[in-house]
Parts: structure tokens; sequence; C-alpha cells
């Protein structure tokens, strides 16, 4: 079931920035003030560890994420160096280390504001403003990013450069309006890539 729902979100991530809103639609607001919920996230510095092991299982055993639980979601990916050593055209993926910072923020305790479409995040000391935006053309050698709704889900996508395939985030406020969830993704390359996700309860 968990690489069926990692790759309906590779084949959602896949297209998104063709087809991102400015808005989303009436009433979906990720305002508030949010603490991460340890216990129901995966842990990206553990990922990471898992990305830069070889990977020693055979074909068809999902790799060496099948046992980890919430934390092992990465393991599908085969390894840091089961996509490398594979033919084939478009770039590889580098480990997840790479994305630490990334992975890693927001922090525990997240504020967001939005207005209309614009959100605001401020966490760890840091603020981050999403304004969405027609996608621009891109420029070689200079990072993109493409911020926009998809339907109810704000959505980030980043290319730091032509070697390195798209990280995808998006971020959900749950049908209770009581958890945030942040879905990241990587797709593409000479890898299947890796998903994890993250979740935020709501403070009062």
């Amino acid at each position: 079931m968990r690489v069926h729902w990692i790759l309906a979100v590779m084949i959602l991530t896949g297209c998104a920035s063709e087809k991102l809103a400015l808005a989303p639609p009436a009433g979906v607001d990720l305002s508030g003030h949010w603490k991460l919920n340890v216990a129901d996230s995966d842990d990206p510095v553990r990922l990471s560890q898992m990305r830069n092991l070889p990977s020693t299982a055979g074909p068809g055993s999902g790799g060496g994420g099948s046992g980890g639980g919430r934390r092992g979601r990465g393991g599908q990916s085969g390894g840091a160096g089961g996509g490398a050593s594979q033919a084939g055209a478009g770039p590889s993926i580098p480990p997840v280390a790479s994305f630490a910072e990334v992975l890693q923020w927001p922090g525990v305790d997240l504020s967001i504001r939005q207005s209309s479409g614009t959100a605001v995040f401020t966490s760890d000391g840091a603020e981050h403003v999403y304004r969405p935006a027609p996608p621009a053309k891109k420029v070689s050698g200079e990072p993109r990013q493409v911020v926009g709704w998809d339907g109810k889900s704000l959505v980030i996508e980043m290319q730091a450069d032509a070697d390195r395939p798209p990280l995808t985030e998006r971020f959900q406020v749950s049908a209770d309006g009581n958890r945030l969830v942040q879905e990241v993704s990587v797709t593409g390359g000479r890898s299947n890539g890796f998903a994890m996700s993250r979740v935020w309860d709501r403070l009062p």
C-alpha cells in the first residue's frame, strides 16, 4: 500500500506546476499556531541516514523501508546507491542530506498567517512568504520556485539546478481543522525518489 501511495503522490506532484491556482477554494485557510506531532511524523534525520546506506534488499522487496514504520518511507527508493547505478537519462537524486534544511523546516513551533492565496510561515526565527504567481520561465543555472494552490493544498515546488530533480511540498489542513499535514516528495531522475510527511497539531 505504501508503494502505491508514494506513486500516487509522485504522479500528482509531477504535473502540479501546470495547474496551480493563485488562491484556494473559499473557506480554505492554513492560518493558526501549530506544534509538530513527532510521533505521527516521519523523521528526516533517520530518512537521511537510510538513504545514505547501500541497499541490500533484492528486486521487488521495496528497499530497506518496509519495516521502518513512519520513519522508513524513504527506503522505497532503494538506497542512495540503487538509483545512481542505473542507466538512463535525467539527473540522479542526491542524498537526502542535501535537502536537510528543507526537510526539517518548518520546525516544532509554526505560525501561519494567510491572506487570500498568500501564506506567511514563521518558525525557528525565520519567516517564509509563499505568494502564488504564474510560473516564470526557467533561467538556466538559477534556482526556481513555483507556488500555488492545488485544491485545498498549498504547493511549493523547488528545483535548485539542472542536476537536481524537483522537490515538492504540499501543506493542507485536515477536515476537522485540527491538524496541518506536510507532504514532501522528490520525483524524476534515475531513481524512484522518496516521499515523507509531517504533522502539526493546532494549538489554542
